[in-house]
């Protein structure tokens, strides 16, 4: 991998936290690396090297490390308050050095006295500023307003919401174009299990461009994915593709993805070798492609148990 094809595999990866936080500020935890359980570090090798996860106790992501040499390598910080995003450092390394140039950090200000309000200011190492965006709150605490303010351009995202008995609904609007909407409802299906539907449509320009309709069970597990694209004349939904998905037993770990499209039906099939009685798998493999990904894991040790409690429990 080149050094260009490197740093632009990099910016995507390690900004991936961050390419939402214009519609949400999301704090990432264990949870959405598919970890369970006391994890303190997740280290994934891939066929470019390797990445590094850990996490607090609390199962927060604080710092992500990807590797493609011993002297070339990224590190991205994370720092919080009170459950609250505060920093985001994002630190680059090439030959041993560090990469004064390209590194950039994330700063975040709360001001409680009203509706809430936060600042996320980005700059770079050499303090070069870059972006600037400021989310607004109403009275329920639920996003309203994001304004995007750099050197160029001002933009202005606004969030609506509609409730009703059976669902709710966020929409949301660039410079008062539509851009994204998320839609939650419910449904009982046959086996008496209740479901989660949402289905998310994004536009270009205000016009459809893709949407995609998730159908969960109450423990995460996905029953379906639902893919759509714009049809022909580019002003409404068409189904493009449906994933089913099979589970291992009651493990919350995916055997089998059936995918349908128009005129084909196929299989992708997933491995998975855990380590031992955690949960958590260690190596994956993935057919017919044969693709594979193994990870190691490290936790906090057990809280040790006091001994009044052993007596009791026994």
């Amino acid at each position: 991998m080149t050094l260009t094809m490197r740093n632009l595999y990099l910016l995507t990866i390690l900004m991936l936290p961050f390419l939402t936080m214009a519609q949400e500020l999301r704090i990432f935890t264990k949870a959405d690396f598919n970890l369970i359980g006391n994890v303190k570090k997740s280290t994934v090798i891939t066929n470019y090297g390797k990445e590094e996860f850990y996490f607090n106790k609390d199962g927060k992501l604080t710092k992500s490390i990807t590797r493609y040499t011993d002297k070339d390598y990224s590190i991205t910080y994370y720092k919080y308050k009170n459950n609250q995003i505060l920093e985001k450092r994002l630190e680059n390394y090439r030959d041993g050095a560090f990469d004064k140039s390209t590194s950039i950090a994330h700063i975040f200000s709360i001001d409680t006295t009203g509706n809430k309000h936060i600042t996320e200011k980005i700059l770079t190492y050499s303090k070069k500023f870059l972006d600037q965006y400021e989310y607004e709150f109403d009275e329920q605490g639920k996003l309203k307003v994001i304004k995007r303010i750099n050197n160029e351009e001002v933009d202005e995202t606004t969030i609506t919401y509609t409730t009703t008995d059976t669902e709710k609904e966020q929409t949301f609007y660039l410079n008062g174009k539509i851009q994204k909407s998320i839609r939650e409802s419910y449904k009982t299906n046959a086996k008496k299990e209740k479901l989660k539907i949402t289905l998310t449509k994004q536009f270009l320009d205000g016009k459809p461009l893709k949407a995609e309709e998730v159908v969960t069970k109450e423990d995460g597990t996905i029953v379906y994915k639902d893919y759509f694209v714009a049809d022909a004349t580019g002003n409404k939904f068409m189904l493009d593709k449906k994933e089913i998905y099979t589970y291992k037993n009651d493990i919350k770990v995916v055997d089998k993805i059936t995918v349908k499209k128009e005129k084909t039906t196929y299989d992708i099939t997933y491995m998975h070798q855990f380590d031992g009685d955690k949960g958590n798998w260690i190596k994956q493999v993935i057919s017919p492609d044969n693709t594979y990904t193994t990870r190691k894991i490290e936790y906090y040790p057990e809280e040790e148990i006091p001994a009044e409690e052993k007596t009791v429990k026994q």
